[in-house]
């Protein structure tokens, strides 16, 4: 399945750690997702950016210039594994749409009430490729528009329509504008992920190892920063996976909000229901199986961290 990358931080940093020298980064994620590679991110004078090629990252110069180079407080990047549309520039995330960057991991159909309702709202314009994710895309913006430039709004009517017109699969998703950050884990088919780093006291360089890498980040050491992805990208144990349904924003405050504004799907789509190029697209075993074992290591330290006396841990810190 796609790959969801976001980072929000309270001054403008590079995402070169997490983004090529993570244990899990998104770079070798990509040898598993190699249908096309895009980094959006919001400059300093506030205007989204974005840039996109229908290539792995991992055989990308252009990614991994961008990965260091790019310095922004908002920054969303997507690994595409087709579901069996065209690899070209088009189909390729996130999405820029009025200033609104867009990513999505998973699949919907785009029904003719669906392409009706972004007619409707006057988006159809912003349509080019030929994925459900830019028709999503397109209904964001034009609810948002709708609702007089308002993002948040808009994600939650345009969102709210889809659950209750629209067969669902998945309906992960990353959404920025200037300061705004939003990630949707919709339903619990496919995993979102959120780090939640503060800038405290002697927290020091992100410094993370795995069995064959060892990476440091001073840069990344000296922010408050929220990262969200579809899987944890190393072993820190404060990883948490979002809940189905909720809608987790972040704001130029940088403080994280979470709620749970949809129902349940009226339409839910099974892997069964999907098409061989849909179905393929949603799985993978052997990333599956390390995701798995990650996900148990972490739970492993999470629960070793909690049993620990506080005694205990003012001694080691």
């Amino acid at each position: 399945m796609c790959r969801l990358f976001a980072l929000h931080a309270d001054q403008p940093v590079t995402a070169k750690f997490w983004l090529l020298d993570a244990p899990y980064s998104l770079r070798s994620q990509s040898r598993y997702n190699a249908d096309g590679t895009g980094i959006g991110y919001v400059d300093e004078s506030g205007i989204s950016q974005v840039r996109k090629r229908p290539v792995a990252a991992h055989a990308s110069s252009a990614f991994t210039h961008a990965a260091q180079t790019v310095r922004a407080r908002t920054i969303i990047a997507h690994l595409r594994l087709s579901s069996g549309t065209r690899h070209t520039a088009q189909n390729t995330h996130p999405f820029l749409m009025d200033g609104i960057l867009l990513a999505h991991n998973g699949v919907l159909e785009v029904t003719q009430a669906m392409r009706h309702r972004v007619e409707e709202l006057g988006a159809a314009r912003h349509v080019h490729g030929s994925t459900d994710s830019e028709w999503l895309a397109a209904l964001v913006a034009g609810e948002s528009a709708a609702h007089a430039g308002d993002l948040h709004a808009g994600l939650v009517a345009a969102i709210g329509w889809v659950v209750r017109h629209v067969p669902v699969y998945s309906l992960n998703l990353l959404a920025a504008r200037e300061e705004e950050l939003y990630a949707l884990r919709l339903p619990e088919t496919n995993e979102l992920w959120v780090l939640e780093r503060p800038d405290t006291p002697r927290r020091g360089p992100l410094d993370q190892s795995s069995d064959t890498l060892h990476a440091r980040s001073e840069d990344l050491g000296e922010v408050d920063s929220v990262v969200i992805a579809s899987e944890p990208m190393d072993e820190d144990p404060a990883w948490r996976l979002l809940e189905p349904g909720e809608l987790l924003s972040i704001g130029e405050d940088g403080r994280v909000r979470s709620e749970t504004p949809f129902p349940r799907l009226a339409h839910p789509l099974r892997l069964e229901d999907l098409n061989l190029s849909a179905a393929t697209s949603q799985m993978h075993a052997a990333q599956d199986r390390a995701l798995a074992e990650r996900r148990a290591r972490i739970a492993a330290a999470r629960a070793a961290g909690a049993a620990t006396p506080d005694s205990a841990q003012e001694i080691s810190a």
